[in-house]
């Protein structure tokens, strides 16, 4: 097995494919703008704010109180409370604030997710010419939504979204969350993602951060039209691209930060129900990714091995060692920029395995119709092979 995979991968390709991805990382690194760069102008459009929160009330506070601080003039901050079990309710209701309303979730129709029929709802009661999505458990810098405004202006994007700062205190986080900037700044680039509309698989975003024109939002359908999306903020950014209109993606991670996940287990539920999705359930294609990332991490790692072990260093393992120190290059470049430990660097082989194993146990939840959110079990999607 090991000598046909070598027929058509050796340490030089993987070494060419991995000198591309730290050529992405750095363009990525240099292109991305920080948010704090720019300033607030003369446009000041009314924004709606608009949070689903389903047993939210560990941190729904925090997010609430940020996004009341904002300094921007004129703003409203909607939360749907979708049938929460927990205290969110209770939470919510010691703000006492003209620009919060609290909104009580209907009834899950059939054939949507939570949370593209809970992010529906609240667009339809909007009445801000910006629509900001965002989630429960993020918190905001005071002056996020004016300078956010002002890169709208500017880009005159139809979607503005952001990489924020992720805190990952545990072993586990470490090992999970981080695997989502890697792919954004080592595989997308960014100036070739914008100009080339005809891709629909060059795009990104971050569900906790999408702030659109209500007519662009509009005019792709809203949330009715990827209702059965579990990644539905990358379904979002394709339809805006197959519409014709620019999105752009900014560094908020000097304004916006969050902890998406609680430990492993928790990061294992939520990411194993949307890897299959990002690739719009296409079988081979996704099979192929998350073999090529097992390649791409183990293969140089194991060559050097050898080639230590036996004392024979060879063009390939000068290939391998090469590779690797380009790895570790592309890893230092993400935590810097992403704001995460720096010991994540040296986890990489650890991360990278357990994202190919979560791609894998989200193809077959999939398939099986077993992939499910906070306590619903997510609707059954067509698998496609390509």
């Amino acid at each position: 097995m090991i000598r046909f995979i070598n027929l058509f991968v050796d340490s030089y390709r993987l070494l060419i494919f991995v000198s591309v991805q730290l050529i992405i990382t750095v363009s990525n690194a240099l292109f991305l703008r920080r948010l704090s760069s720019y300033q607030s102008g003369p446009w000041r459009p009314r924004v709606s704010i608009l949070i689903p929160a389903r047993n939210e009330s560990e941190t729904i506070g925090r997010c609430i109180t940020s996004l009341l601080e904002q300094d921007y003039g004129d703003f409203e901050v909607l939360v749907l409370d979708d049938h929460s079990e927990d205290g969110t309710g209770i939470v919510l209701a010691q703000f006492a604030d003209q620009r919060l309303r609290v909104i009580n979730g209907l009834p899950l129709p059939e054939g949507w997710t939570g949370k593209t029929w809970a992010c529906q709802q609240l667009a339809d009661a909007a009445t801000g010419e910006l629509l900001l999505f965002t989630d429960a458990d993020t918190v905001f810098r005071s002056d996020t939504l004016s300078r956010g405004v002002a890169v709208m202006a500017v880009t005159n994007a139809d979607l503005l979204t952001a990489i924020i700062h992720n805190s990952v205190p545990t072993i586990g986080e470490k090992i999970t969350v981080p695997f989502l900037f890697w792919a954004i700044m080592s595989i997308l680039p960014l100036g070739i993602a914008y100009r080339w509309r005809n891709s629909q698989a060059l795009v990104a975003a971050n569900g906790k951060f999408m702030l659109f024109r209500k007519l662009s939002y509009q005019l792709i359908g809203g949330h009715r039209e990827v209702r059965t999306e579990a990644a539905e903020d990358i379904a979002l950014a394709r339809r805006i691209k197959k519409a014709g209109m620019s999105w752009r993606m900014i560094d908020a991670t000097d304004c916006v930060s969050t902890r998406m996940y609680r430990g492993f287990v928790s990061a294992w539920q939520g990411f194993s129900k949307n890897f299959f999705a990002i690739f719009d359930y296409r079988l081979i294609p996704a099979l192929f990714v998350w073999c090529w990332m097992l390649l791409i991490t183990w293969q140089p790692l194991i060559e050097a091995g050898r080639g230590v072990v036996r004392l024979n260093f060879n063009g390939q393992f000068y290939a391998a060692v090469v590779t690797i120190l380009f790895a570790v290059i592309v890893w230092s470049v993400v935590a810097v920029k992403a704001k995460l430990p720096g010991k994540i660097v040296f986890l990489y082989p650890l991360t990278m395995t357990v994202a190919s194993g979560l791609g894998f146990a989200s193809i077959v939840l999939t398939i099986l119709g077993k992939t499910s959110w906070k306590g619903r079990m997510l609707p059954r999607r067509r698998i496609k092979f390509f």
